[in-house]
């Protein structure tokens, strides 16, 4: 090869080799772009604060109460002394305490039943908690009841707003129970079941009825 081709190809090799070099130097100044960036912007945030915020305002506003009552209860008031009956219930209601929600408040009721108030609860969520409950009921074994014996239990569940009053809440609730019960054992109604079926349309006449 002449030298002068030599000479011109070396530079030109050393030309390209220089302005690679100038690229690869502006890349690495560049700022990265950082993929979670938007991820924290106002815009992002906004509308998932005012989301929760609602949601927030929807469980304060709410508030339900469950009416319930062992099944066997005929069963604890003719067979068992006083004493061993409240052994057994008082033992039923640790399992119902421990069952429910830190804010929940229970209470046992004259005639072996009790009332649990659920503040910030709506119907479903209500719902959930009368059905955890019925399972965790259905695991206690107790020997003064028999080891292959299960208690059931019936509940009426009742939903509002938090300044409904808490007196009509509880007589749905104890409306609904009895529909639980009337439907045989170990059965969950809402208050708004029974009324859903009360405040039906009258079904229409015939027209030859007429």
């Amino acid at each position: 090869m002449p030298l002068a081709a030599a000479v011109a190809a070396w530079l030109a090799a050393l030309s390209l080799g220089f302005l690679a070099g100038q690229a690869w130097a502006r890349r690495k100044r560049a700022p990265v772009a950082d993929p979670l960036s938007g991820l924290f912007s106002p815009a992002t945030l906004r509308p998932a604060v005012d989301q929760a915020n609602q949601r927030l305002r929807g469980e304060i506003a709410a508030q339900a109460v469950l009416r319930g009552r062992i099944d066997q209860t005929a069963m604890l008031r003719t067979s068992w002394d006083t004493e061993t009956r409240e052994q057994v219930l008082g033992q039923i209601a640790g399992v119902m305490k421990a069952g429910i929600r830190r804010d929940d408040s229970f209470a046992r009721i004259k005639g072996d039943g009790f009332t649990i108030i659920m503040p910030g609860a709506d119907e479903r969520a209500a719902l959930g908690v009368a059905e955890r409950l019925r399972r965790a009921l259905a695991q206690v074994r107790l020997p003064q009841f028999g080891l292959d014996n299960p208690f059931t239990a019936s509940f009426g569940v009742a939903s509002g707003r938090i300044d409904d009053s808490r007196d009509n809440l509880v007589a749905r609730a104890r409306a609904a129970l009895d529909a639980a019960q009337r439907a045989g054992s170990n059965h969950v109604v809402s208050a708004t079941e029974i009324e859903d079926v009360v405040f039906l349309p009258a079904p229409e006449r015939p027209a030859d009825a007429a």
